[in-house]
């Protein structure tokens, strides 16, 4: 699949989604927002690595997330006995 600059990917494999910088043949350079450094990365990353950014499937995700943030943890139900 091309990707274009601009274009918003994520790695097959899983992780934060990435802004395509440029392509050079079959790699394609990426930045992404690193939340355990503070700041902005850069990654070539193989084209065959990555696919288009699904924005209903991370909604999906969060939206999970979220439900399981609301859920009472056990411990919470043994503490009230």
């Amino acid at each position: 699949m091309p990707f274009n600059q601009g274009d918003i990917v994520n790695v097959k494999s899983g992780g934060p989604a990435l802004t395509v910088l440029s392509v050079a043949g079959d790699h394609v350079t990426c930045l992404f927002f690193s939340e355990e450094l503070g700041e902005f990365k850069q990654a070539v990353i193989p084209s065959f690595a990555l696919e288009s950014f699904d924005e209903d499937e991370d909604d999906d995700h969060e939206r999970h997330a979220a439900q399981d943030d609301d859920e009472p943890d056990d411990e919470d139900d043994h503490k009230a006995a």
